[in-house]
């Protein structure tokens, strides 16, 4: 009885996205994470071998009075999931950019050791073409890439709002450049 407070606090933490990006030597370094929990059909779909992708996304976009923003930058990352049956294990693949033998590969022995890595972006370090000014905003966002599955999977849309599967957030350039006001 006395750790359901805890536990309860620990899933409301859990239960809203975090995004941290800080400006570190030219480059964008993004630390994030969300509350992915996988609905019972996906979770069916990786035990019968089809493997789920997801999407971090990065852009940072300078706002212009006479014209639709200028996109300065766009980064990706793609985290795939999958259950390999022969060894009752999970794998979970990185690759930034389009350089598959530059992916990042981990096999883990539980499905919730694999998540906790799907669900976070730790130290992704994006390099800046240019500087940041201060009324720059960088866009944010993680989300199931269903063009990945196959087709009879692809009709699921998750909009459900228990089993929402896209994060987005907006943060001005300040957030990065430590000059926010921070109450």
């Amino acid at each position: 009885m006395l750790l359901a407070p805890v536990q309860r606090l620990a899933h409301a933490q859990l239960a809203q996205p975090q995004w941290r990006v800080a400006l570190v030597d030219d480059a964008l370094v993004v630390d994030a994470r969300v509350p992915l929990l996988l609905p019972a059909a996906l979770h069916d779909a990786l035990l019968r071998g089809v493997a789920l992708t997801f999407t971090w996304q990065l852009e940072v976009r300078r706002p212009r009075w006479y014209w639709t923003d200028r996109l300065l930058l766009r980064a990706r990352r793609w985290v795939r999931l999958a259950y390999q049956p022969l060894t009752q294990r999970w794998r979970v693949s990185v690759l930034e950019g389009n350089d598959a033998d530059a992916a990042l590969q981990r096999s883990l022995d539980t499905l919730d050791e694999a998540l906790a890595l799907v669900r976070s972006s730790q130290r992704w370090r994006v390099p800046l073409p240019q500087r940041l000014h201060a009324d720059d905003q960088l866009a944010l966002a993680f989300e199931l890439d269903s063009g990945r599955l196959p087709r009879p999977l692809q009709w699921w849309s998750g909009t459900d709002e228990r089993e929402a599967l896209a994060w987005r957030t907006t943060l001005p350039a300040t957030a990065a450049l430590g000059t926010e006001e921070r109450p």
